[in-house]
């Protein structure tokens, strides 16, 4: 694998000299002492991230952040702070913009352990999602990579809320993402207390992922269901709820009644060498949603093909 390249602007001689040569074993480090030829490099050639020492210049990390990370988006570069303890109070008003810190005594493994730490937490937090925080599509398409050649069988759940955009139109998107967050929390929850081997992912709006050990996938499905039942009440008026219905708008814009909120489960087994690429999965899901769907209000519909 082709090491991840890190631009280091700071100072000749000790502690850095021997920083750079134990940190490329891991990463390929490109010193810089010239500001001016840093900064031509990180507009033409941006690297995976930067390792800055906020002695060498100050007023060059102002222009490090504003100028040039800000106006050139490249916010998502990761800026690692080198400083000196007695510095600490400075640097107040850049915190927004960095992602670590590093003292210049720090061993060689801490250096490499917070580096490591900070490319992950950006990897994690970059794929998230804004809304509930969840795992998003680039996380849900590594566990679904993973499954396909796992010894053990797993089931990977397709969720969605059913006719969100009707009840969304009605009640309002701000209600509606409370709905959506209050979903991601009993998923969450829900597999963490059947497996600790488990995955819940948020593929984008009222559409998420989980990913259980074959055994369980029908009792989560069934405990996700019960639990989303018992927060319905909270999000529809007592009107609707006494009548069992909401009237909204159709996708055509025509009033309709619909069913108060509900789920749909489409539970798709996996095991080793039943699919070859992760799309198969997703192409036998969809088939699968709309068995579960058509049926009313809150179900799961597991696949039991080959």
């Amino acid at each position: 694998m082709k090491k991840k390249v890190f631009f280091a602007f700071w100072k000749r001689g000790r502690p850095f000299s021997q920083w750079k040569k134990y940190l490329s074993k891991h990463y390929q480090i490109r010193s810089f002492r010239d500001q001016k030829k840093f900064f031509e490099a990180l507009l033409f050639s941006p690297p995976d991230g930067i390792l800055y020492q906020y002695e060498k210049s100050r007023e060059g990390l102002k222009v490090l952040i504003k100028d040039i990370k800000v106006r050139f988006n490249l916010v998502r570069i990761p800026l690692i702070l080198i400083i000196e303890n007695e510095h600490i109070q400075e640097i107040e008003n850049y915190l927004f913009a960095l992602d670590d810190l590093l003292f210049e005594e720090a061993s060689f493994e801490e250096v490499l352990l917070r580096i490591n730490l900070t490319l992950k937490r950006l990897d994690r937090i970059s794929d998230n999602n804004p809304l509930t925080g969840l795992p998003g599509n680039v996380s849900i398409e590594r566990a679904l990579q993973k499954l396909l050649g796992s010894e053990m069988p797993y089931a990977v759940g397709y969720v969605d809320l059913d006719n969100f955009k009707a009840y969304n139109d009605l009640y309002g998107f701000s209600q509606g993402d409370e709905m959506i967050k209050n979903l991601a929390r009993i998923l969450t929850s829900v597999v963490e207390d059947f497996t600790k081997d488990g995955f819940v992912g948020h593929i984008g709006g009222d559409d998420f992922v989980f990913i259980v050990p074959l055994e369980v996938a029908e009792r989560v499905s069934q405990e996700i269901i019960k639990r989303f039942q018992v927060l319905v009440p909270a999000f529809v008026s007592e009107e609707d709820l006494k009548r069992g219905f909401f009237i909204s708008k159709d996708r055509r814009g025509n009033l309709c009644t619909f069913p108060l909120p509900s789920i749909s489960i489409a539970i798709i087994p996996v095991y080793k060498d039943k699919f070859r690429h992760i799309g198969e999965i997703a192409q036998r899901a969809g088939e699968i949603k709309k068995i579960v769907k058509s049926k009313e209000g809150s179900n799961y519909f597991i696949d039991r093909r080959a």
